[in-house]
């Protein structure tokens, strides 16, 4: 269990320093936290690994064939199918669909640093908050419901410093996915979900900043 909560807390402790500008200002500080990130969900493999009870074939990290690729393939694209509700939603609760600066700031990024941004939330988010988060509790005899629960509560209040509160209905909605997938099939199916989540923005922040189309979850 010292391994979710490290791999957890670690996390909030990235985004909390990031928050208060440690890292920096910018594209600069969404780098360095997001190096931070790497460290915390190495960290809490490693702990993981030496769990009782936690196994690497459990959480689905050797094992990748076409069901997983499928999985993580339908959790993604509904994912993306749920951004006109949450469009919707955002604007009768009158908050913006995304924010602006930070699509902009990262919209902005050379290809090298978006594709570093887009590992660190398909891969090491999903080490962090699924495999280690979700692994290691249920290893420790959590119920599965509550082992998974936690996990994606911290997953989404730790977006709110960087994407603003009303976007965290997608953030709920789009972890949600991923969480599911992670259930179903594994690591390797929330990997590939979160990707396809994460990518448009990512890889396509300028089109989406013209068009309004909301951040990533």
């Amino acid at each position: 269990m010292i391994a979710a909560f490290v791999a957890l807390g670690g996390a909030a402790l990235v985004v909390a320093l990031k928050a208060r500008g440690v890292f920096g200002e910018g594209l600069a500080a969404r780098v360095r936290a997001a190096a931070g990130l790497w460290l915390v969900a190495a960290a809490g493999f490693w702990l993981a690994l030496e769990q009782p009870g936690f196994d690497t074939a459990r959480i689905g990290l050797t094992t990748f064939g076409w069901r997983q690729a499928g999985l993580g393939v339908l959790f993604g694209v509904l994912g993306i199918a749920t951004m006109p509700l949450y469009i919707l939603a955002a604007r009768k609760l009158g908050g913006a669909a995304h924010n602006a600066e930070a699509l902009a700031t990262i919209a902005a990024a050379p290809l090298p640093q978006r594709l570093f941004l887009l590992a660190t939330a398909g891969i090491i988010e999903e080490v962090i908050f699924r495999a280690v988060g979700i692994g290691a509790l249920i290893a420790a005899g959590w119920p599965h419901a509550l082992a998974a629960a936690v996990p994606l509560a911290v997953f989404v209040v730790l977006h709110k410093s960087s994407w603003g509160a009303v976007h965290l209905i997608f953030v709920a909605v789009a972890g949600g996915l991923m969480t599911a997938a992670f259930l179903l099939g594994g690591l390797w199916s929330a990997i590939v979900a979160h990707l396809i989540v994460d990518a448009p923005m990512l890889l396509a922040g300028k089109a989406m900043a013209r068009r309004g189309t909301p951040a990533r979850a």
